[in-house]
């Protein structure tokens, strides 16, 4: 080693600094991934508290108030948090597995009582009971069955069944216009039927 020249001791320190920093490269990628693995993922804790979402629930309840709800709440809990359904709640009306949004007007309704012309009883909860009209004769499209729907020109079956769905769906009708929301259900036919249906 004494007998080698100045450039040639500058060659192996050359040498010598890139194989050890070849060897502290490998090292280090093979310690990276022993620690993640070349196929994993960092998977970074979400810390956050839960989202929540502010719902008005009125109507057939025990306590109508202004709720906080857990993003993803269904009708079925907001009614929960407002102390539960009333006994005269109508719950087959509405669609209890909906998902509430935020701000949303939720509107229980109670079921409607009503004297048939015999005397006797009927409530809106029995679907072949003819509750869905008035006493001037009119059809209450939040209360009438698909069967006494089909009685308003232009509405057939599968438009009445539209009706009955869009209640379970979204709640009752606030104006009698709000049927032209129904799918199937345009200007044209509500101007047919205007005369003859109502709201409570």
């Amino acid at each position: 080693m004494k007998d080698l020249s100045w450039k040639q001791w500058v060659s192996v320190v050359v040498l010598v600094s890139a194989v050890m920093l070849g060897v502290g490269m490998i090292m280090g990628k093979t310690l990276a991934e022993t620690k993640v693995g070349p196929s994993e993922q960092v998977v970074v804790e979400d810390l956050d508290e839960p989202i929540y979402i502010t719902v008005y629930i009125v109507g057939a309840i025990n306590k109508p108030d202004v709720y906080e709800l857990p993003i993803n709440s269904i009708i079925k809990d907001a009614i929960e948090k407002a102390g539960g359904p009333t006994e005269d709640a109508d719950l087959v009306a509405i669609n209890l597995a909906r998902k509430v949004q935020d701000g949303e007007e939720i509107i229980v309704p109670a079921k409607q009582v009503f004297l048939s012309d015999s005397g006797n009883v009927n409530d809106s909860g029995d679907p072949n009971s003819t509750v869905g009209t008035n006493a001037s004769g009119k059809i209450n499209i939040n209360t009438a069955s698909a069967k006494e729907l089909e009685a308003l020109p232009g509405i057939g079956e599968v438009k009445a069944n539209a009706i009955v769905q869009y209640r379970k769906d979204y709640g009752l009708f606030r104006e009698i216009r709000d049927i032209v929301k129904v799918s199937g259900i345009g200007d044209v036919t509500f101007e047919n039927i205007k005369d003859l249906i109502v709201v409570p």
